[in-house]
């Protein structure tokens, strides 16, 4: 097993202190937003080994076999995972991933036409698609997936004016009336977003329905962080989610959504594609981001956490990653084996944890914010000690 330095991500909506504070170091007085541990070429971690310090792509690359085990290696020749602590001060974009078909056809066509991966106008910057599970270790909030359709009616029918076409093009059945319906958002001007701010402003204090009021609250909420921004009005047709300490949500491809707050583990496909509807300065491809979305997506399932299980996992319905959490302490025994096999990465959550190969020839203590790399090879691994370890692994 090898500690890991994850690579840093310092986005203008990271918080300056909660990062710092989690991983135990000073805050540099710059946002600290997410912590990519993960093999990820534009950002991988670092990992130490007996030939110096090298990025764990170019580790697991010199050893495939080794390090992701037979299995996984035949699956997808990579390590198909990718973990993020995730620190948002503000909210992020609202955003949408895109299928491993359209990611693959997007990829090539900006690769044939040369636009360099870090430009900004670049949209696909790998082939893969990317779903995603959160992990809330404090309280946190986010938006994602459409709200039922009556209610989506209800929130653009009380607004009305400019919000009156979007309204009228959700009638059109099926799939078709909800793009018709995000296209107009999208393409509302600078004049129309404010007015739609003014009229959420007045219902967010005076209308008698709950589900307009705290609608109208979010967009308020919205727009105190990005003034003009159309991402404001996209809000009104996506859920508010909250998650308490120890839940979760698995986010598929096409299925819109943002961050707003709190603290959380992200453990995702290995990817870096992210087509964007607002809450941003970035660049916003709209034909790209309204082909990614899935119309037929609605709502968004929040997955509790254990009770009192040693160990809890959290099974998406996606081949590529799974997560699983486990306290020691409730073993009984002050021991409890982590279950998978196959390459793992380890993030110790709270506390301090032990963590020992199967055949104890190999065992490193590690502490809150501290992350561990385990090869395919090194087997099964136990962990002991007063702490929480999360464990991102190939189902």
């Amino acid at each position: 097993m090898h500690l890991l330095t994850g690579a840093r991500r310092s986005y203008d909506w990271g918080s300056m202190t909660s990062m710092p504070e989690f991983l135990g170091t000073h805050p540099d007085g710059k946002p600290f937003a997410e912590l990519w541990l993960g093999a990820h070429p534009t950002g991988p971690s670092t990992i130490s080994g007996p030939t110096g310090t090298e990025g764990l792509d170019e580790w697991v690359a010199r050893d495939r076999l080794g390090n992701l085990g037979q299995r996984v290696d035949a699956a997808f020749g990579r390590l198909p995972y990718l973990v993020k602590l995730l620190a948002p001060a503000k909210p992020l974009s609202i955003q949408v991933h895109p299928t491993r078909e359209l990611a693959a056809k997007g990829f090539r066509e900006e690769e044939r036409q040369g636009i360099p991966l870090d430009d900004p106008q670049r949209t696909f910057k790998d082939t893969n698609n990317k779903p995603e599970m959160v992990y809330a270790i404090s309280h946190f909030e986010g938006l994602a997936g459409f709200r039922p359709r009556h209610q989506i009616a209800l929130l653009l029918g009380e607004i009305a004016g400019p919000l009156s076409p979007a309204r009228d093009q959700l009638a059109v059945p099926g799939e078709q009336g909800m793009r018709l319906m995000l296209e107009t958002l999208v393409g509302l001007s600078p004049e129309d977003i404010q007015a739609v701010l003014e009229v959420a402003a007045s219902l967010s204090l005076t209308h008698p329905h709950p589900v307009v009021r705290a609608a109208c609250d979010t967009v308020g909420e919205l727009a105190n962080a990005y003034p003009g921004d159309v991402g404001t009005v996209v809000s009104l047709v996506l859920n508010r989610v909250r998650l308490a300490p120890g839940e979760s949500m698995f986010l598929a491809d096409g299925v819109p959504h943002a961050y707003l707050g709190g603290f959380g583990l992200e453990v995702m496909a290995n990817s870096d594609n992210v087509l964007r509807l607002g809450l941003t300065s970035k660049h916003i491809d709209i034909e790209a981001m309204l082909g990614a979305v899935d119309f037929s997506s609605s709502g968004v399932d929040v997955t509790p956490g254990p009770v009192n299980a040693a160990t809890h996992a959290f099974r998406p319905p996606v081949p590529d990653f799974a997560l699983s959490i486990t306290r020691p302490e409730r073993s009984g025994e002050g021991c409890a084996t982590v279950p998978a096999s196959g390459p793992r990465i380890l993030v110790c959550l709270d506390g301090t944890v032990t963590v020992r190969t199967q055949d104890s020839a190999d065992s490193r203590a590690i502490s809150r914010g501290q992350s561990l790399f385990i090869q395919a090879d090194e087997g099964g691994i136990t962990v002991e000690g007063p702490g929480t370890i999360a464990q991102a692994f190939v189902p």
